[in-house]
């Protein structure tokens, strides 16, 4: 029983959060136009392969406008780094966001796959290795609150309501829709909520970084 309630709310993480995150894997191999901002803030105008998540999550293997490759690119040098297929990265060296524990990743900084950039952020990370048997590859999303709390959102499905609206109380109105299970307010729908909290923040916090 618990393992098939594992399987089901893996399922339920899966399909939420699929067309969102905008990671295809029939993207894989594929070159996309997009840039880097680089541990200088500047800008720098390329195109990206995309690998499997866990590698990107590492580096970005990088080509100027010309086709050159740039080699070296990593959460070391390079701040942020964004797709045309709609893929951002945030170093968690030059940020606050904080990669979970895992024993495969050489070091403590990596890219973070974000959908959600804000007070509250909303990203994902993909736990690879090829070496466990079975393989394990799973990727887990997660929540970093303006406190820097961070929360595994697959903790959040059951009671939903009562834990998301206690992460947004400072917004009343907002914590209201959510705690009534007004349309479009549910655990599917925690993308647009990050939105909607993060846009009032921002009105009432104007110098927020």
């Amino acid at each position: 029983m618990k393992k098939l309630l594992t399987f089901l709310l893996s399922f339920i993480m899966l399909t939420s959060f699929a067309q969102t995150s905008r990671f295809n894997p029939t993207d894989l191999g594929k070159n996309f136009k997009g840039f880097r901002i680089d541990e200088k803030h500047d800008t720098i105008q390329g195109s990206f392969v995309q690998f499997i998540q866990f590698i990107m999550q590492t580096g970005c293997q990088m080509s100027d406008v010309n086709g050159k490759e740039l080699y070296g690119n990593t959460w070391d040098n390079t701040i942020y780094y964004e797709m045309e297929n709609g893929l951002k990265w945030y170093s968690t060296k030059f940020t606050t966001l904080t990669p979970p524990a895992d024993k495969i990743r050489i070091g403590d900084e990596c890219f973070m796959h974000v959908m959600e950039a804000g007070p509250i952020t909303l990203y994902d990370y993909n736990f690879y290795d090829a070496g466990a048997t079975p393989e394990i590859n799973e990727v887990k999303t997660y929540i970093q609150l303006p406190n820097i709390e961070v929360v595994d959102v697959s903790g959040m499905l059951i009671g939903f309501p009562k834990k998301m609206s206690a992460y947004v109380k400072d917004f009343p109105e907002l914590a209201a829709k959510i705690t009534n299970k007004e349309k479009g307010y549910g655990f599917t729908n925690i993308n647009s909520i990050v939105r909607e909290y993060n846009t009032w923040y921002m009105s009432q916090n104007p110098g927020f970084r």
